[in-house]
């Protein structure tokens, strides 16, 4: 929860603390998925579909990298992270599961039921925090949601801006909730918004989460929720190493199609010392007759190259030294270019 605070997705958004070594006191976990992504110092993020579930790795503020390895027969991933050593101060987030995207017109009582069944086996070391549970956003309000299973370290519960809403019992388990106002970045960009917060008395790392009981109760004290922008089982760790290993099946009951995903997927990039120049490469995208390339500066996206008809692109020679650049990469289908998710998925590298 507090690396929420800090939290810009795809962005580049420092203390010594002592970690316990994995190895020392960490259960045993066997992965058994056939796709691995990766995020390191230059790569911080990475988002897409995989078996009908979309999902997300991202971390910053640390100079390890981080993994997410996708289940083929269910929702599940494992995922390791290393987010407290060598003075940094990290952040780290896996989650994977359902996702409506930005003005979806659905409510959740347009679903008949949403529930996520789930076993975590997992692991935290006794610096920093870490948690797992469901996690998502909505918006008409812009809220931010968590459902917390189980956490390590440091509860919500301790943070002074959370505000106590009152206790609910759902699944077999007791929820205090509480509501947290913000302003940082958003799935809107940057402002206001209000954190939905449910944390589980009784800590289990499997079950079944009933979420829309939880969205139910929500609204009975006051808290209201609007259109529903991704439900996904979250891992999130904060100045903490840790690693997990996650079975999950989440359903929606109701008529749920996830929406057309144009999205250009597993950015690669190699940066050429001598030239001080970067080279990306990226997945085919299925109907694409080209790509478009555009790169954030002084507040604004520009484009810098567009009617790429294969799928690499090289930056000009000589980028400063020290900077750090964002560049969104977008797929042309049906004569149009997918900017929206071009951006959201945007890439970030500093020129070293």
């Amino acid at each position: 929860m507090k690396n929420v605070l800090k939290r810009v997705l795809g962005a580049l958004v420092a203390g010594m603390v002592i970690v316990s070594p994995l190895s020392a006191v960490a259960p045993a976990i066997t992965a058994y998925a056939d796709k691995t992504l990766t995020a390191s110092p230059s790569h911080t993020q990475e988002i897409g579909w995989y078996n009908d579930y979309h999902h997300e790795i991202w971390q910053t503020d640390t100079p390890n990298s981080s993994t997410m390895t996708l289940h083929d027969n269910d929702g599940g991933f494992g995922a390791q992270w290393k987010c407290g050593p060598n003075g940094s101060r990290g952040s780290f987030i896996a989650h994977r599961g359902i996702y409506w995207g930005l003005n979806n017109p659905n409510t959740y009582k347009d679903y008949r039921a949403l529930y996520c069944d789930y076993d975590c086996i997992w692991y935290s070391g006794s610096s920093g925090n870490a948690m797992i549970g469901i996690y998502g956003w909505a918006q008409n309000p812009l809220v931010e949601y968590y459902i917390i299973e189980d956490c390590k370290n440091w509860s919500p519960a301790q943070d002074p801006y959370a505000e106590y809403k009152g206790s609910v019992n759902i699944d077999g388990g007791e929820y205090k909730v509480y509501t947290s106002s913000r302003n940082t970045y958003t799935i809107e960009g940057n402002k206001s918004f209000t954190q939905y917060i449910s944390i589980r008395q009784n800590t289990r790392t499997k079950g079944t989460v009933n979420v829309l009981d939880h969205f139910k109760a929500w609204e009975n004290l006051g808290m209201k929720m609007g259109n529903l922008y991704e439900c996904v089982f979250n891992i999130e760790g904060w100045e903490s190493d840790g690693r997990a290993e996650l079975t999950m099946n989440m359903r929606v009951i109701g008529g749920y199609h996830h929406p057309e995903d144009n999205s250009v997927q597993n950015v690669n990039m190699e940066y050429n010392s001598q030239y001080k120049q970067m080279r990306f490469t990226w997945d085919a995208v299925n109907g694409a007759d080209s790509y478009g390339v555009a790169v954030y500066l002084a507040g604004k996206w520009r484009v810098q190259e567009e009617n790429i008809t294969d799928t690499e692109y090289t930056t000009p020679k000589n980028l400063t030294l020290g900077k750090t650049y964002k560049v969104a990469i977008a797929a042309r289908v049906n004569g149009k270019l997918d900017t929206a998710n071009a951006i959201k998925n945007a890439v970030t590298f500093t020129v070293k």
